[in-house]
């Protein structure tokens, strides 16, 4: 092959990637191509390309060419890495997690690999091998902070409070105010919390809008919209089509997708705008509003008729604030329908879970206090955990007539 050859291939791809670099991607990739058809056994072509290919979520077209690459030339640890890169996002956990061990084996400090190493094996339910991965990342950079976080996570997910305690006292000395770390320290604790923090509970739904459709009526079991709407036709209650309604917590629609046929009309507040996003693309509300809700319903008098809190009090230990704020925005003959987790503490109980829960006298209580009365109080199986069932109450309160 002649010198003129190699050196026409080699400007060739110096302007491919000078193109691909400038993010011109259509050309570039049109420039490799080419280059392929004359020199298929070009490792770096193919390493390029790959690359492109990532960048532009082509994953599976990125994996082919990376695993060319990876044949034509010795491991390379780019290569290694952003070939694992690929096969995760694709949901290829245990490819990419072998590939994140085999980039460890050459580069055992490689921390960015062990800790996608961490998290795919975490996400595959593998989570001996996950703490390993924390662990040694950590050994390495202790104020790694979302090893850190994470390896918390995975020792209160598995009931090991005092090692999730040291490591979301660690997130809290790397970040002061870490809103799911202050949160679970004192779920933890047991430090008589009020409420979850507005930044927690938006982090944790952004972060699960994706998959919330699918895990929590599936994996969960979750039935509260549907049982509060059976409880409301079984009623007989006077409103048969309610005029204006309000979806506290609405999520991505799934009670409002239950009460939605009973409204005229419907709004949705949630503090996640991931969520609010996916609720939107079902066309089920007519507004929509990122807000957190007791804020929201305060700027409200006498607007609406129905109001849905299916699985939100959860979130709230002190329900005053609530109660109080619906007394105003409600009109004087609405309805509210919500559920509980039960407690059998006098009033309120953050678990270490994080999630709180509520003895049937403390909400009859608090609720009296601002004007409402209970019509219907159910106990009911709501969804399920580690496959046990969650217990708890679901509630329909009327104002109080003068």
């Amino acid at each position: 092959m002649s010198t003129s050859f190699h050196n026409n291939i080699e400007d060739i791809f110096a302007e491919a990637c000078e193109l691909h670099s400038r993010l011109n991607f259509a050309t570039a990739e049109k420039i490799y191509l080419e280059l392929l058809e004359k020199n298929p056994g070009g490792g770096l072509i193919h390493y390029n390309i790959g690359l492109l290919y990532y960048q532009t979520e082509q994953f599976n077209k990125a994996i082919a060419h990376y695993m060319k690459a990876k044949k034509l030339a010795p491991a390379d640890p780019d290569l290694l890495f952003n070939l694992a890169l690929c096969q995760k996002q694709l949901g290829r956990l245990h490819d990419a997690a072998a590939g994140f061990e085999e980039l460890i084996q050459i580069s055992p400090k490689e921390l960015d690999a062990l800790y996608n190493l961490g998290n795919c094996y975490r996400e595959l339910r593998e989570y001996a091998k996950a703490e390993q991965a924390y662990l040694r990342l950590l050994l390495e950079n202790p104020d790694h902070l979302s090893a850190n976080r994470n390896l918390a996570y995975l020792y209160h997910l598995q009931k090991d409070f005092d090692s999730a305690l040291k490591y979301y006292n660690k997130v809290l000395a790397l970040e002061e105010g870490d809103p799911q770390a202050v949160h679970m320290v004192a779920a933890i604790t047991d430090s008589g919390a009020a409420s979850a923090p507005a930044e927690y509970i938006r982090d944790i739904f952004n972060r699960y809008s994706e998959t919330f459709d699918e895990v929590l009526p599936g994996n969960l079991k979750y039935v509260v919209p549907e049982k509060l709407r059976s409880r409301l036709d079984s009623l007989g209650y006077p409103l048969s089509l309610f005029p204006k309604c309000i979806d506290l917590g609405c999520g991505t629609g799934l009670a409002g997708s239950q009460f939605g046929p009973v409204c005229n009309h419907l709004t949705g507040v949630d503090l996640s705008e991931k969520m609010i996003e996916k609720a939107s693309a079902k066309g089920i509300y007519d507004i929509l509003q990122v807000s957190e809700i007791t804020s929201f319903l305060e700027t409200k008098s006498d607007e609406y008729d129905l109001a849905v809190a299916a699985d939100v009090l959860t979130y709230m230990g002190d329900l005053a604030p609530l109660f109080r704020a619906l007394t105003e925005a409600m009109g004087e003959q609405a309805l509210f329908c919500c559920s509980t987790e039960d407690s059998d503490q006098p009033a309120f109980s953050l678990c270490p879970n994080g999630r709180f829960t509520h003895s049937p006298a403390y909400v009859l209580k608090t609720a009296a206090r601002f004007g409402w009365q209970c019509i219907d109080q159910t106990g009911s199986r709501l969804r399920e955990e580690e496959s046990n069932p969650v217990t708890g109450t679901l509630y329909f309160f009327t104002k109080k007539e003068d």
